[in-house]
């Protein structure tokens, strides 16, 4: 019964693991939390980020523009991270791209980053990737270990263990570091192609 219930334990920490988390380790503390002000398309209707009052004018800003896909994450902004979530009670990386990618492109994923860079066609060009391909990153073994979903201008967007779903640049120095690769799902590439020739 004892041996059942640890290798029960053992699966549940290693799917956990392997779906991303970014589990917190002394080398990087808090290095990847550059916080951006975001500045919602003035057509939509702009609503306030959950993790700050106001604009600080000291931090960089982007500007998204009005999409389907922002307008689906900018409920996200600030749900926090929690592992294995899938909900806006709490969300870790592979479940925000899970969800974002379910409602805004009707794309089933599967549930961890590692299975999820395996679906895609990789984009080693990072001045080829468009809204919502996705953005892979390496973790202290050199495997995938995280997953954003690619904005614009170098940004994305993607769960952060600190600060839940937000929005970060691929130049900031701890992203610059560990950043793989990107992927662009092959049903998301059929969806664009008609959607040019439409």
């Amino acid at each position: 019964m004892k041996k059942s219930y640890l290798y029960i334990i053992l699966l549940i920490s290693a799917i956990s693991f392997s779906s991303c988390s970014f589990v917190k380790d002394l080398t990087r503390r808090d290095s990847e939390e550059v916080v951006w002000n975001i500045e919602w398309d003035a057509e939509s209707e702009g609503r306030p980020i959950k993790y700050r009052k106001e604009v600080d004018k000291t931090k960089k800003s982007i500007r998204v523009p009005k999409t389907e896909l922002t307008e689906y994450f900018k409920d996200w902004i600030g749900v926090p991270h929690v592992m294995g979530g899938m909900t806006m009670s709490g969300v870790d990386c592979s479940g925000f791209v899970y969800n974002v990618y379910k409602d805004v492109y009707g794309i089933s994923l599967p549930r961890n980053s590692q299975d999820i860079e395996k679906v895609v066609d990789p984009i080693n060009d990072r001045k080829k990737l468009e809204e919502g391909d996705l953005v892979f990153f390496n973790g202290r073994s050199g495997k995938v270990n995280h997953v954003g979903i690619y904005i614009k201008d170098d940004t994305f967007v993607h769960t952060s263990t600190s600060r839940g779903v937000m929005i970060s640049n691929l130049n900031e120095k701890y992203w610059a570091n560990v950043y793989r690769r990107g992927g662009r799902h092959p049903e998301l590439k059929d969806k664009k192609d008609k959607n040019k020739k439409a």
